[in-house]
């Protein structure tokens, strides 16, 4: 395996409240070299990570947007990813809660308890969970939990449906 990694600093724009914004990062993947045809036997799998320091994960989610340089148009995946999990979505797997809506408020724990409840309707609907999928959405079922729920498990919180386990590395550690 061949890799390139680098780090970029976004720049920060101040919200209306005492918060910042990142800004949107466009970065232009390019290959240099051809491969031979006799190697290609369909597409090339190309796997791209984007990680936050762990103080960051519970503000903020990385999403990333694919474009093709051809096309120029959005690719209809749009991934969101975790430091613990950089797996992507397959192509019949529509991620019905991605991309966050833009009066998407970060702060208000009624926006991220809709977003638990979609995640969770999703996650319900998905027949195996035995799936990367499955678990990947578990994963981001607990962060948007937890963040609409911070007292969690202590205090009030909201019901989450018994088919999805109190389990993985965020969650465990949380409780």
């Amino acid at each position: 395996h061949n890799f390139s990694t680098s780090v970029f600093y976004p720049e920060i724009r101040q919200a209306e409240s005492e918060d910042v914004l990142l800004q949107p990062l466009l970065v232009s993947v390019w290959f240099s070299g051809a491969v031979p045809r006799h190697l290609v036997h369909s597409n090339i799998p190309i796997e791209i990570t984007v990680s936050l320091n762990e103080e960051y994960t519970l503000f903020t989610v990385p999403v990333i947007e694919i474009a093709s340089q051809r096309s120029g148009e959005p690719h209809s995946n749009t991934v969101l990813l975790n430091q613990h999990d950089s797996r992507s979505m397959s192509d019949d797997m529509p991620i019905s809660f991605l991309p966050l809506p833009a009066t998407f408020d970060h702060m208000d724990s009624y926006h991220w308890a809709e977003l638990s409840g979609t995640i969770q309707s999703w996650l319900v609907a998905l027949e195996d969970t035995m799936t990367p999928e499955w678990t990947w959405g578990r994963d981001a079922f607990w962060y948007a939990f937890v963040a609409a729920n911070p007292n969690f498990p202590a205090g009030k919180w909201a019901f989450w449906d018994p088919s999805i386990p109190l389990e993985g590395q965020f969650i465990e550690e949380w409780v």
